[in-house]
């Protein structure tokens, strides 16, 4: 039989399960915000570690290709170099009488040579 002074009082019982509840809920709150943390930290470190050498080789290949479009250049104006000399050499007599003579070390009656050295800086 149920007794007539009786009253429930669930809020009572709620408020106080709460309380007691707060600052464990309030330590699991911190803890897992600390544990996203570290796992975006990890998350950033394995980017890094994954994407570091890429970057690295690729830094590496660009000096490369600046190296390799420079020689192409040097060697592009030295095809247009002896272009223009072998035009001269089958067009140009007196051309091809200068070069004789340097080369051959040819000269005419009467002539005297004198050579000068010139030091050519080191490739």
């Amino acid at each position: 039989m149920r007794n007539p002074d009786f009253t429930d009082q669930p809020e009572i019982a709620l408020n106080a399960s709460v309380a007691a509840a707060a600052p464990r809920s309030s330590l699991w709150k911190r803890l897992s915000r600390l544990m996203e943390g570290v796992i975006y930290a990890l998350l950033v470190l394995a980017v890094v570690k994954l994407f570091g050498p890429e970057l690295e080789r690729r830094d590496e290949l660009e000096s490369e290709r600046q190296n390799l479009s420079r020689i192409r250049d040097e060697k592009e104006a030295d095809v247009v170099r002896l272009r223009q000399e072998h035009r001269l050499l089958k067009t140009d007599k007196e051309f091809l009488e200068t070069v004789a003579r340097d080369r051959l070390n040819l000269q005419r009656e009467g002539e005297h040579i004198v050579r000068i050295e010139r030091d050519h800086p080191a490739e």
